[in-house]
């Protein structure tokens, strides 16, 4: 067995880093949002998770909030499951505390193109 330190893990490296890179913090919220609206939940609450732990900390978010702390991690823990006015009031806090004012918009997803036999191009063809 080995005497070398033991490294940081992955979560580790990246909650420094937002503690020490604002424009991190800021992309790695804002990437946690648009995974929340792609439907990767999982993915979501991680990174929030990252967030909350590399920023403020869940302490100072459970007095910004009025939510305990332990249902705090419990929520953004590996099965939490945050209501969503939890999950808004959280990034409400984030989002004060980065300075940060995220925006969603719309845009129009390409179509995709029809095989189906009733469609004009197949019927052309046949």
């Amino acid at each position: 067995m080995s005497n070398a330190p033991r490294g940081r893990s992955f979560d580790e490296v990246v909650q420094a880093r937002v503690g020490r890179e604002e424009t991190f913090a800021d992309a790695l919220l804002q990437e946690a949002v648009q995974e929340m609206l792609a439907g990767e939940l999982d993915l979501a609450r991680s990174l929030i998770r990252d967030v909350i732990k590399g920023s403020m900390g869940y302490a100072e978010l459970s007095r910004r909030t009025g939510t305990p702390e332990k249902s705090l991690v419990r929520m953004f823990g590996p099965n939490g499951n945050p209501t969503a006015a939890n999950i808004f009031r959280v990034l409400a806090q984030l989002q004060r505390h980065s300075g940060v004012s995220l925006q969603v918009r719309s845009v129009r997803a390409p179509r995709k193109r029809s095989t189906k036999a009733g469609s004009a191009s197949a019927r052309r063809v046949a």
